[in-house]
């Protein structure tokens, strides 16, 4: 752990386990991309993979596998194994800055890293003695949550918020929790909240703040057709229908 916290990892969040079921505290890159991260358990790297994805996207996917994924079930259930048994479990993480290059050539740190370090620390989850892809960069990325659409009223459209409707309310995280709003084509998110004490049925508000709104003023006509994409709870995609 200590040769990852030299080389710039930083400790991004942590596993638990909620009702029996594995649940991440992330503190920390979550709408990063190309992203080099580790799991660590009372200072021991089990594993290490990259992602293209959003960081909060890829580790979704390890609390919520689809059975078709044996890596996601496989590091399921040795977390799960882990966490019952006393032992901690971080998530470290070493995003890429953008800053590498060779000549006009953008070098993918995560890239780079991944086979290198898997080979001089020999991460026992990673396989032995050839380290397994991830998962995530070598199939189809995991399907969305839930869609729907809601109309563009005038005060999301003057306040940059908007309610979600009580069908997908379940698809969205707690209250309070920080939410990745991704709009349009934009390479990167706006920051929001999900607030879930503004509607009386608990569902949620997602609160984008100027950022929303004054993407909402630019892409957008009072009353049209707004689109959402739900990737995981804390992650949004957005597109204005018929823009």
């Amino acid at each position: 752990m200590n040769r990852l916290l030299e080389i710039g990892f930083q400790i991004a969040g942590r596993w638990a386990l909620v009702d029996g079921r594995l649940s991440l505290e992330l503190l920390r890159h979550g709408s990063q991309r190309n992203v080099l991260y580790a799991f660590v358990s009372d200072g021991d790297v089990k594993y290490v993979g990259k992602t293209t994805q959003t960081l909060s996207a890829r580790l979704y996917q390890y609390s919520n596998p689809a059975q078709s994924q044996k890596t996601n079930v496989r590091n399921n259930r040795l977390i799960c194994e882990l966490l019952q048994a006393g032992a901690t479990v971080e998530v470290l993480a070493l995003p890429d800055n953008g800053l590498m290059h060779y000549g006009q050539f953008h070098i993918n740190l995560a890239a780079g890293l991944e086979d290198s370090i898997i080979t001089l620390l020999n991460p026992e989850w990673n396989g032995k003695p050839t380290a397994l892809p991830d998962e995530a960069e070598t199939s189809t990325p995991a399907p969305p949550l839930t869609e729907f659409t809601f109309i563009l009223q005038k005060t999301y459209f003057r306040t940059g918020f908007f309610n979600v409707p009580v069908d997908h309310a379940e698809a969205f995280g707690k209250d309070g929790e920080q939410i990745d709003i991704f709009c349009g084509d934009a390479s990167g998110p706006l920051i929001g909240t999900i607030n879930r004490r503004a509607n009386m049925t608990g569902a949620p508000r997602i609160m984008g703040g100027t950022g929303l709104r004054d993407w909402f003023q630019a892409q957008a006509e009072m009353m049209q057709d707004i689109r959402v994409t739900v990737q995981t709870p804390n992650e949004i995609h957005m597109d204005a229908r018929g823009s």
